[in-house]
């Protein structure tokens, strides 16, 4: 969740300070009046606008290298996280995981997934739609008019109907 601008932060509190209302405030910067209200408290308990300290864990990379990331993603949407992570090196020349190149990845939206090509060509389904094929060689149009194709699928969510 991206967090609000320090400059928006200070200029919500002068606009607060100033008289105007949260909602007021919330719709001029266009936040939620309820980060205002948040921002606002924060303000009067601490005397501050800053970010408080959090003990979540330190990025590994800096912004461009996610985008380094991102953009090697995007050149080869078939390049596994792994070969990517090898290929990138972290804060402090650290190595960085496969795991932190799909976080990265998660955030910007995309995924580090290979997709899944087509069936499985098996030697049986492999010699059935060849015979197929060479049954329907030489049909004409009008036998292919009489042909219906549908991607249609037949779905179960309980039980099997045996059909």
């Amino acid at each position: 969740m991206p967090q609000m601008l320090q400059v928006l932060r200070e200029r919500a509190i002068g606009m607060l300070t100033a008289g105007m209302s949260t909602r007021a405030v919330a719709s001029e910067l266009n936040v939620h009046f309820s980060t205002i209200s948040r921002l606002q408290r924060r303000f009067r308990e601490f005397g501050s606008t800053a970010n408080r300290p959090h003990n979540r864990r330190l990025h590994v990379t800096t912004p461009a290298q996610d985008l380094y990331i991102q953009h090697l993603h995007l050149q080869d949407r078939l390049r596994p996280a792994t070969r990517t992570a090898a290929a990138t090196i972290g804060l402090h020349n650290q190595r960085i995981s496969a795991q932190t190149v799909r976080n990265c990845l998660r955030e910007a939206h995309l995924h580090a997934r290979r997709p899944h090509q087509g069936l499985d060509m098996t030697a049986l389904r492999h010699r059935n739609r060849l015979e197929w094929a060479n049954a329907h060689i030489r049909w004409h149009l009008a036998l292919w008019r009489g042909v219906l194709f549908t991607d249609e699928s037949r779905f179960s969510l309980y039980r099997a109907d045996s059909h």
